[in-house]
């Protein structure tokens, strides 16, 4: 696929391994509501939600106002817990990605449902936000952010890279490759993605 001229790439979940931070920052103010602390492997299967979506499908059942609170109280508590991790927050490879693909002159965008705040302290915090032409965030429909950063370019010269449903469907729907990032949390056998990568630089063998 040598004409590729634009990824786009999904963020948590793909690009930063999200659960590490937020699952700090639960670990920390749950408690303090007396919730209880959920497992990691919710916290990734449900990445990707917008807030406070992904709160109320974190913690069913209980006040929405309270856990819309403790959402709030978690975010804050993610915004200051990413400075100290920075880069490491990232999955081993995407940084190294990123640099070969702006080498071969491709357009990079972020196409994310997470608010803006998320997006940018998650970009800023680790270091590539200077990568992305485009970030597009903060709205639930995927398919109308994807259709937003093609714009009239060539649809057959775009990736999409993602982890959830929502990625390969918005992809799909605008009529591009979906890649499903089986390095981050992409389940293969439960996804349907055009094409899959066991780590970020296999992305290199298919736009070359």
């Amino acid at each position: 696929m040598s004409n590729i001229h634009t990824v786009i790439f999904d963020l948590d979940g793909t690009l930063s391994n999200t659960s590490v931070v937020t699952m700090a920052a639960l670990e920390h103010i749950a408690p303090n509501y007396s919730f209880p602390v959920p497992s990691v492997e919710l916290v990734k299967r449900i990445t990707g939600y917008a807030n406070p979506e992904f709160y109320y499908t974190l913690f069913p059942g209980f006040d929405r106002e309270t856990v819309f609170n403790m959402g709030m109280d978690v975010e804050r508590e993610e915004n200051r817990l990413l400075p100290s991790l920075g880069e490491k927050l990232l999955f081993d490879g995407c940084r190294e990605l990123l640099v070969r693909l702006k080498e071969h002159g491709i357009r990079l965008c972020i196409a994310s449902t997470g608010d803006r705040e998320h997006v940018f302290s998650v970009l800023e915090g680790t270091g590539i936000s200077n990568f992305f032409d485009t970030i597009n965030c903060g709205c639930p429909d995927k398919i109308e952010m994807l259709h937003e950063i093609i714009g009239g370019r060539d649809r057959g010269g775009i990736l999409m890279v993602g982890d959830m449903k929502k990625d390969y469907e918005a992809a799909r729907a605008n009529g591009i490759v979906s890649v499903g990032a089986c390095y981050g949390y992409c389940i293969r056998e439960l996804a349907d993605f055009d094409l899959y990568i066991d780590s970020p630089l296999d992305l290199l063998e298919i736009i070359q």
